[in-house]
């Protein structure tokens, strides 16, 4: 996409200053940590519930929130919004973006009220989780001030009511369709999707919960914002999936007059071997395209993508497993490395964090553990035991991975004799791979010392990860269409609708 960058942000996500976990100071710098922009989102109040005036612990420290915005924010390197969420049982739950410094946060006793103060200020309003029962209110929806809608989270999924990640898992009680983002779309209403952890952690960009992806010119509040009322977004259920959907010269979220021809084209780049990408028109599929596994494999240099991954333990374990782990590229030079770092296990100090790259090497640190399943305050459609770090490598089959990990224990969650047993203990672990080796299939291997595990999954072409195409429908009657990705390991993305009207 010409003149436009993609760039990856949390919309979407709670800590301490609100009914979560962590600090603000601990939030933010996650979020610089992995991500491009964040905006924090306490929870502010509940308009028709016990606390309209605002939850006691946000108002008190309003001030320290809003500095925290404006101090972190940063132009060109690093983005933040202020925010807050308002909820309600009889209109749902929405978040307030502001592209403007928010000196307080309005305590709106209605839908409408909260529309009204907002309709002529810099700021937009973003329904989420809406599939639950009474997630969102249709009739009251105003797409001027919401041009995006939260389409997944922590919560699940709220594009239809059947599909991956169902709402089925998590807080609120399961609604019907009528709340779900297909059927807003089937109304007429047109807005374009994003994601947000939800996360109860205070951890922006937890892997599995959600991430936005916005086509904007720069890295600013303006930028963004703009992009974000134009609806020039994705979403992601994790990993980074790169989703370019155009028709002509309309991108993804604008709206199509007259009698052009509707050719839209579409570009994906994932982080696993794509599943299907499916044109969506009016709810339904309407065309369906799959790699090319026939492609022949070639000895020229290429890029290849590979995903690291270690954690794991053993039944019902919860020790701490702290690691450092390094990746050198022989034969190769690497081009991008991703962070697929999960919030749990809950830790105040603990960092994860990539710590140095270059085209020859990249060096980072996380902890697992795989009792955060069991002990997770998320939701259930990703609890995870495991941490990676996905990396695009150019090379040939004959470049090589060399790969080092050193493990130790000094925590458990519980104390169990079994993981009390573990503390103090030292691991670690070497391995080399060239690409071609990985091409053959995923290598996973025990780490001397410990009982936990590393997995270097299967090497990736081009042909698998990448897919370009296009889709000519011949209707003239008006109709919107979106993208929906699907990645092997279950990894989602979902292009906003591009509309057409006579």
């Amino acid at each position: 996409m010409p003149d436009l960058n993609l760039y990856w942000g949390e919309l979407h996500n709670h800590n301490e200053l609100g009914y979560a976990q962590g600090s603000l100071e601990r939030s933010y710098e996650i979020a610089r940590s992995h991500l491009d922009f964040y905006a924090f989102t306490p929870h502010g109040l509940h308009a028709d519930g016990g606390v309209p005036d605002g939850y006691p612990v946000v108002v008190a420290n309003w001030e320290r929130i809003r500095r925290a915005a404006s101090e972190n924010n940063r132009p060109g390197e690093f983005t933040c919004f202020p925010a807050y969420e308002w909820h309600s049982s009889a209109w749902g739950h929405l978040h307030v973006l502001s592209a403007e410094d928010m000196e307080s946060m309005y305590c709106a006793r209605s839908l409408a009220d909260l529309q009204d103060h907002f309709r002529n200020r810099q700021a937009i309003l973003v329904p989420h989780h809406t599939a639950y029962e009474r997630g969102v209110d249709w009739e009251g929806f105003d797409e001027a001030l919401s041009p995006v809608v939260e389409i997944f989270s922590e919560h699940g999924s709220s594009e239809r009511d059947s599909g991956l990640y169902p709402m089925l898992g998590h807080s609120g009680g399961p609604a019907g369709y009528q709340y779900t983002v297909q059927h807003g779309l089937a109304l007429g209403k047109r807005f374009g999707l994003v994601a947000g952890t939800d996360n109860h952690d205070g951890y922006p960009g937890g892997y599995g919960l959600g991430l936005t992806g916005i086509w904007a010119k720069e890295n600013s509040r303006a930028a963004l914002f703009d992009a974000l009322q134009k609806r020039r977004t994705t979403a992601v259920t994790g990993d980074r999936i790169e989703v370019c959907f155009r028709a002509g010269e309309a991108w993804m979220g604008e709206v199509v007059s007259g009698p052009a021809e509707r050719r839209l084209d579409y570009r994906v780049e994932g982080w696993d071997v794509i599943k299907s990408v499916e044109v969506v028109r009016d709810n339904l599929p309407v065309h369906i395209e799959v790699p090319d596994y026939s492609a022949p494999r070639t000895g020229q240099p290429q890029p290849y993508r590979l995903r690291f991954e270690w954690g794991w333990g053993p039944m019902k374990g919860y020790q701490v497993y702290d690691w450092q782990g390094q990746l050198r590229v022989a034969g190769g030079r690497l081009l991008q490395i991703v962070p697929c770092f999960s919030s749990d296990p809950f830790d105040e100090v603990r960092r994860k964090r990539v710590l140095e790259w270059d085209e020859r090497q990249c060096a980072w640190q996380s902890h697992t553990s795989r009792g955060s399943v069991f002990t997770t305050r998320n939701g259930s459609t990703a609890p995870r035991a495991n941490d990676a770090l996905c990396v695009e490598v150019e090379g040939t089959q004959e470049t090589r991975i060399e790969l080092e990990f050193d493990c130790r224990t000094s925590k458990s969650l519980l104390a169990t004799a079994t993981d009390w047993s573990l503390t103090g203990k030292l691991g670690g672990s070497r391995a080399s791979f060239s690409i071609g080796e990985l091409l053959q299939g995923r290598r996973g291997w025990r780490v001397d010392g410990l009982p936990t595990w590393i997995v270097a999954h299967r090497a990736l072409p081009e042909v698998l990860y990448a897919l370009q195409g296009h889709f000519i429908d011949r209707s003239e009657t008006p109709a919107y269409y979106y993208l929906r990705v699907t990645q092997e390991n279950g990894q989602l993305a979902w292009s906003s609708p591009i509309w057409f009207e006579e």
